[in-house]
């Protein structure tokens, strides 16, 4: 019998984390197989379908290799027990509108790809996770390392740090770092995102995230109030007219800002800034090397194929805009 899960009790995780029940190893034909589920998601017309009706403004990244015959990198089995276990897909609490739409459809996707790829029918549940004590990373960073969920299809914004740490999946969605202004104080000027950096300005974003890293080095001068409950809890800022700006993804904050019941159409305004930004899913870096791997296929040049897609992205991006 093949054992694709391993535990050690009473392991520590990190400085950052908390202590954990239990770490878990996965094999590697685990991980190629959702690895290869991920980039065949970017080329599924169904996917792609409802990618397009939940109204995102940025394109599914491609992946730069062809595949014939949609002969995707499948290893020959997927090493999960999937008739004893339940398949756990999580992401963070309270997501709102258009993350949540968009973190269904990617687990329902995922199945879907597994089931007809290996012929299986897998049976799958999805969890929202409280992120209030550690944040958004660290929080489903412990959960994928302690086996709580088997992936993390929350939109993940990947860089070589966050690679450290978790094994990402070919990205799914790509975005951009953004602002609404809310309609307090009107008279204070915003034209962009450098105009929120001077003293008396109070800038709400979510905790743990990389919105929360750019505002602390990005936009010092205003005063930050983080919260840990995501972008969603960072909006109510607005509605409780605390916060001059939230910073979040340009998606979540377009969404929320054209629901007439959040009190800012009048005033309110979204911009977007920065680089475009690619978002995945992951999955726990703790893989049991196998001689059969395929993942070297499509892993080890991760980062640079990454880069190339991130310029394609720009291009788009500047077109748009």
């Amino acid at each position: 019998m093949v054992v694709n899960i391993l535990c050690f009790s009473n392991v520590v995780l990190s400085a950052q984390t908390t202590k954990q029940d239990t770490i878990v190893y996965v094999s590697q034909e685990y991980t190629d197989a959702i690895d290869a589920a991920f980039i065949e998601m970017s080329n599924d017309d169904d996917f792609i379908d409802g990618y397009r009706d939940i109204g995102l403004i940025f394109p599914i990244p491609e992946h730069i290799y062809s595949y014939s015959n949609n002969d995707y990198p499948y290893p020959a089995k997927f090493d999960f027990s999937y008739k004893e276990k339940v398949f756990t897909l999580c992401w963070q609490i309270n997501p709102g509108s258009p993350r949540l739409e968009t973190h269904e459809l990617v687990a329902k996707t995922l199945v879907r790809l597994l089931n007809t790829r290996y012929k299986i029918n897998i049976k799958y549940q999805t969890k929202e996770l409280d992120t209030i004590k550690l944040g958004f990373f660290n929080t489903l960073l412990n959960a994928v390392n302690s086996g709580e969920c088997q992936v993390v299809v929350a939109t993940a914004i990947i860089d070589s740090t966050r690679s450290a740490q978790v094994h990402f999946q070919w990205p799914f969605e790509s975005s951009s770092y953004g602002f609404l202004r809310s309609n307090l104080d009107p008279e204070i000027i915003v034209n962009n995102v450098q105009d929120l950096n001077k003293s008396g300005i109070v800038i709400g974003t979510s905790g743990g995230s990389f919105y929360e890293s750019f505002l602390l080095k990005q936009v010092s001068a205003a005063k930050a109030i983080t919260v840990n409950t995501g972008t969603q809890g960072a909006l109510q800022l607005i509605k409780e007219k605390k916060v001059h700006a939230v910073l979040g993804d340009i998606n979540d904050l377009l969404t929320w800002s054209r629901n007439k019941t959040n009190g800012c159409t009048t005033g309110c305004f979204v911009k977007g800034f920065g680089d475009p930004v690619l978002m995945a899913s992951f999955t726990t870096k703790n893989i049991l090397p196998t001689s059969s791997s395929s993942s070297a296929h499509f892993g080890a040049n991760r980062i640079t194929t990454w880069l190339i897609v991130v310029a394609f992205l720009w291009v788009v991006y500047t077109i748009i805009n």
